[in-house]
Parts: structure tokens; sequence; C-alpha cells
């Protein structure tokens, strides 16, 4: 039933994107019902957000998909800065990856938008943000996701996951994915960190693909 609800309000945040005018980047609850809705897999993603949707709201609502990915960004940087260290943020970072793996095809396949991603921030997006492409803020939050304890690799000896240094400043080799050079012990592993993983390579892997989609 709750997933059926999740659903439901993803679908709805959709449809408000697609109407006339802008949803402001302001208006929380769009954005959040975008990224925080528990959705159980990237398939759900796929079929509440059909191709045509996609095209139709980069021709009509453009203003509106511009905000969405760079609200969605800024959830990564948001988990970032908190280390990620909650199931609620680790759930906003799975379905923004969702939603990016999805959406980031249909920009590349636009020759208007091929260098969005590349581009600085839009006036009044935000008061005091830094100028940062928008490129190198996802790619940045991914590779420091790809190494954070309790959601992509275990935590390092007796640490909880409170104890855990800042992700931001996290520069050990003891959190690693398989053992090799100058780290000899096999770490531990968990199936979800696994899954967590390919979530973000899959996302990584569709930010690359864009001679694909010319």
């Amino acid at each position: 039933m709750g997933n059926s609800d999740s659903k439901l309000s993803f679908q709805r945040a959709v449809e408000q994107l697609g109407t006339p005018g802008p949803v402001e980047a302001g208006d929380v609850a769009v954005w959040d019902q975008l990224c925080q809705e528990s959705l159980s897999s990237i398939e759900d993603v796929f079929s509440l957000l059909p191709a045509e949707e996609i095209r139709k709201l980069r021709e009509d609502s453009h203003a509106n998909l511009s905000t969405l990915c760079y609200k969605v960004v800024e959830k990564f940087s948001q988990s970032v800065e908190s280390s990620c260290r909650t199931s609620a943020e680790q759930q906003t970072v799975l379905n923004s990856c969702r939603l990016l793996t999805r959406l980031i095809p249909y920009i590349f396949e636009d020759p208007d938008w091929c260098s969005f991603f590349w581009s600085k921030p839009e006036p009044g997006m935000k008061e005091g943000a830094d100028q940062t492409p928008l490129a190198n803020s996802l790619l940045l939050a991914i590779s420091d996701l790809l190494f954070c304890p309790e959601f992509t690799v275990s935590s390092s000896g007796n640490k909880s996951r409170d104890e855990v240094d800042e992700l931001i400043n996290l520069d050990s080799c003891e959190y690693i994915w398989e053992k090799g050079v100058g780290f000899a012990q096999t770490p531990s592993q968990a199936p979800q960190h696994h899954s967590n993983r390919m979530e973000l390579l899959r996302l990584l892997l569709t930010c690359f693909s864009e001679s694909i989609y010319l």
C-alpha cells in the first residue's frame, strides 16, 4: 500500500512539472516528492516517467526540467555535506540517482541542451550559490558517495557510523571495495552496499554516455 502511495505522489509531482508556468525552486514539497518518495527500484522510475513525458517536459516546460536537474544535484551535494548518515538520506540519494539516470539521456539527445550540465547555475536559483557547473558538483558528489561508510562500504574497525569522519574529508584506504595494493585485508561485504554502488555506477555511466544519444 505504501509503495502504491509513493508511486501516486511521484506521478502527481511529475504532472505538476508539466503544467503551464514554472514551479518555483523554493516549492520544497514538489522536489521532495520526486526525490524522497520510497520507490523500490529504477524500474519504477522508468515506468512512471515515460520517454514522451520527458520530451514534453523538455520542449514545453524547459524551466521546470532545468530546475528539477539543479534540485536533484543539490540533493546529492546536501547528502555529502551531511555524510549521508541516515536511511532517509540514503533513500534520497538512491531516488535522485534513478531520476537523473532516466532524465540525462533525453537531455543529451537535444543539441540545445547538450551543454546544460556544464553551464553555471541560473540567476535566482539560490541566494549566494556558488558558480560551479552542475556536472562538476554531480561528479564530485558521486565520487564521495561511492566510498560512503554504511552506504557503499563498511565502517572501519570498531567505529560506529556516527564516529566516522565527515564524508567530504574522508581519506583512507580502509574504506575500499576490495583488497589490493596498500591494503591486504578483505573488507567486509554487504549485499545492500553492492546494490547502492550499482545505482551510483549506473548514473556515472549514463553521465559518460553522451555520444550514444547524439
